[in-house]
């Protein structure tokens, strides 16, 4: 950041949530001299994980401890109840939010709450592209008008174990590709929960949660997950292609969502910004 006099500022940082995407996104920021961590807020078994890659930084398990901080941004990097916990207090307290949990705001009650706290207080709520890419020539393209948004996983049997999707398909019995679910980005994110963050981002950056549309494939012929972003309208026709990729075996953390997030951190203070 730069002050009135000129001076250059680090950018004081706040982050809520230290598990396998926030500590990946700590380590990388905290090398940047353009910026520096001032709270963190975790669970306090996480403290010592906390100091080993920040140092003496707080660990706060409130709004309010966070907020005496005073962090310029805010990064959620946790869950859709954390971000129902600090969203709110964050913004109306003035402070940016770079929030992941973005599935959240399927709940369109909630939205209006969240975007009028942050209209109230004139801060901004920031969604990074997150596990997906093209989010940015998609909320480009809505300007010019946008006729159609779908978006599509494949996955194989085992990928989609332990999801709704059981209750949609013999997954045991599945041979070929099949299409089991087949409906608005609103209803995927309600139902679809650990899919609830990449259709939301989706739908905010371009036609909306009922107009998006979303379809979930079991394909026995892929060994990675799949994600498949189609856009048409008056800029022309997207498509795009990403194959699934993790932090570690470990935490399952998707290192595209950390490097999204690490970007728009960055893209503040940078002098050239993408």
């Amino acid at each position: 950041m730069v002050r009135a006099d000129g001076r250059r500022v680090p950018l004081r940082l706040g982050l809520i949530g230290f598990g396998g995407l926030g500590s990946v996104v700590a380590a990388h920021l905290a090398r940047d001299e353009r910026a520096r961590f001032v709270a963190v807020a975790a669970r306090p078994r996480q403290r010592e994980r906390v100091r080993a890659v920040l140092g003496e930084v707080p660990v706060v398990d409130d709004a309010d401890g966070l907020l005496a901080r005073r962090p310029d941004l805010v990064i959620e990097c946790a869950s859709h109840g954390a971000f129902r916990q600090y969203a709110e207090p964050v913004l109306r307290a003035g402070a940016d939010l770079l929030a992941v949990s973005s599935g959240v705001l399927a709940d369109a009650g909630y939205r209006r709450r969240v975007l009028a706290a942050a209209e109230a207080s004139g801060a901004g709520l920031q969604i990074p592209s997150g596990a997906i890419g093209a989010i940015d020539a998609v909320a480009a393209a809505r300007h010019a008008g946008l006729k159609r948004v779908v978006y599509v996983t494949r996955k194989n049997a085992r990928a989609w174990a332990g999801t709704p999707a059981e209750r949609m398909v013999d997954l045991a019995a599945v041979r070929e590709p099949t299409l089991f679910f087949d409906d608005t980005a609103e209803r995927a994110a309600f139902i679809f929960t650990d899919k609830a963050n990449v259709t939301a981002t989706l739908a905010l950056a371009g036609i909306g949660f009922e107009a998006t549309r979303v379809r979930f494939w079991v394909d026995p012929g892929v060994t990675r997950s799949i994600h498949h972003i189609e856009a048409a309208g008056a800029c022309g026709e997207l498509k795009l292609e990403m194959f699934n990729t993790v932090v570690s075996p470990e935490n399952n953390a998707s290192f595209q969502t950390a490097m999204s997030i690490v970007q728009a951190v960055r893209n503040r203070s940078a002098a050239l910004r993408f």
